[in-house]
């Protein structure tokens, strides 16, 4: 081990050590664990996402102080990691990487062997450990990844042309809500579910709210929606089912382009496909339902599969398996997190 431990640090683990980080619109999560996988740190930061954040700045420090709190947990200084893997939304074209890279060397003084990719990349090794296959994380944001047998890869990145994800259905149910007030749009039982969230009493009340001048609610309120939307698919309103459908057919559509980009057919079967994310394994089961209809549809022969752990579990797996620990899915159970650690 090398490198000092930083002040008021527990004392650090007897063997190497890990760190994994995943980062994106709402949050950014890191760990530091050991070989066996077992969690040695956390902390948690901010929106990790350079496009996303107010500020480049603030996406670093989100990012740095994620880390810097795991380190200071796990009493572990940079220098001891024996690899580490960000996954990080927004890391879309090779210079995101080269800055990130400048501003890690820079703020983790001594980090070593590293890799940064898209946190699309995230859950791929949580398939079966190899990190061959296609995910589809259905989170805040959308972020598709795919991993070919020969080591081509392919991220949806910033080929995303439609509002995918949980801030998405939060902006077409509140849509919804809006074109049914106005006689435009057929009833739906988002309007009461929606106007109780806010407090809102009617739609003219609703979108004041969101758009008035002075004291508007934030853009990130709009992602509460989505939950209530999830709700009333499942429970069967048809507008809310039509948005949930509408959704899951464009991540079927960009998993289909994915897969071309690192030269399989996804109906080929060659890729086993894994769902991850918070709207996907949401106790309201309408998005999950939807993809797996989908996937069925357009890719019968891919084996298809729900996560059972988070995206930051398949980062752990990533590290690990960077700095040279067979990293199976039997370590699945040792990097056990928290809910309060992930709540969004």
């Amino acid at each position: 081990m090398t490198g000092a431990v930083p002040a008021g640090a527990a004392a650090g683990p007897a063997g190497p050590a890990f760190l994994a980080v995943d980062g994106g619109n709402s949050k950014t999560l890191a760990v530091v664990v050991d070989a066996g996988g077992r969690v040695l740190g956390r902390g948690r930061g901010g929106r990790g996402d350079i496009y996303g954040a107010p500020t480049v700045p603030e996406a670093v420090d989100a990012v740095l102080g994620a880390v810097r709190a795991a380190l200071a947990e796990a009493g572990v200084a940079p220098a001891d990691l024996r690899a580490s893997a960000f996954r990080l939304a927004g890391v879309d074209w090779p210079e995101d990487a080269a800055l990130w890279d400048e501003r890690l060397t820079a703020g983790l003084p001594g980090l070593g062997p590293r890799s940064i990719k898209n946190d699309g990349f995230a859950s791929l090794r949580l398939v079966d450990g190899t990190g061959v296959g296609l995910s589809i994380t259905v989170g805040t944001g959308p972020a598709l990844a795919a991993r070919a047998p020969d080591g081509t890869e392919e991220c949806s990145g910033m080929f995303v042309f439609h509002d995918l994800g949980g801030a998405g259905l939060g902006n077409s149910g509140l849509t919804a809500v809006h074109l049914a007030w106005m006689g435009l749009g057929p009833p739906t039982a988002l309007t009461p579910a929606l106007l109780e969230l806010y407090g809102a009493a009617d739609g003219h009340d609703l979108r004041h709210r969101f758009t008035r001048r002075f004291g508007a609610l934030p853009e990130t309120e709009r992602w509460r929606a989505a939950r209530v939307v999830l709700a009333a698919a499942s429970d069967g309103d048809p507008v809310a089912a039509g948005i949930v459908e509408q959704q899951a057919r464009a991540f079927v559509g960009y998993a289909q382009w994915t897969a071309r980009r690192v030269g399989v057919d996804l109906a080929s079967g060659e890729l086993p496909v894994l769902l991850n994310g918070s709207v996907v394994t949401s106790e309201h089961p309408a998005m999950r339902d939807a993809l797996l209809a989908g996937l069925a549809e357009a890719a019968p022969a891919a084996t298809v599969a729900v996560a059972t752990a988070p995206p930051l579990t398949g980062v752990v797996l990533d590290a690990l398996a960077e700095g040279g620990v067979a990293a199976g899915p039997a370590l699945l159970g040792r990097v056990a997190h928290p809910p309060e650690f992930l709540h969004t």
